[in-house]
């Protein structure tokens, strides 16, 4: 991606803290998924659907809406998979409607009774991308947060 003006960032985390947030669900929930690890190809399309990056005729990404935009991950099972398998992390893009509500950009997503020029992006096929690499199976063991 093109270098943006967005160098500070907003959210970050003391490793101590992660660590212990990380320990704290280990233990409270002992028999669920750990962490997932998110295919930057998913993340991808999820920022190119909200608009918030559009690749560039030369290939490239450029940064376009990102003070409005957000992304929400819903925990999920698909009980067809074998035990300690099923869990799955959905994740969507939203938008912020006229009444300054982030909204899911789903297929089926309810209209917010907005004035008929705001218009809620459509999304590319369900609007639902299934990150399905649950840890365990797919886990760090070297991360402090694995193990710490």
């Amino acid at each position: 991606m093109k270098e943006s003006s967005l160098t500070a960032k907003k959210n970050p985390i003391d490793i101590n803290d992660a660590i212990n947030y990380a320990r704290n669900w280990r233990t409270a929930q002992p028999k669920n998924c750990k962490a997932f690890l998110i295919p930057a190809e998913d993340l991808i399309d999820t920022l190119e659907e909200m608009g918030v990056i559009a690749k560039e005729t030369d290939g490239h990404y450029s940064v376009k809406n990102v003070k409005n935009s957000g992304v929400r991950a819903y925990m999920g099972i698909d009980p067809s998979e074998p035990a300690g398998g099923g869990e799955k992390l959905l994740l969507v893009g939203t938008s912020i409607d006229c009444n300054g509500k982030h909204r899911d950009i789903v297929q089926g997503e309810k209209s917010p009774g907005c004035p008929s020029n705001f218009v809620m992006p459509n999304p590319i096929g369900s609007g639902v991308y299934d990150l399905t690499t649950p840890c365990p199976s797919e886990c760090d063991t070297l991360s402090p947060l694995e193990n710490g």
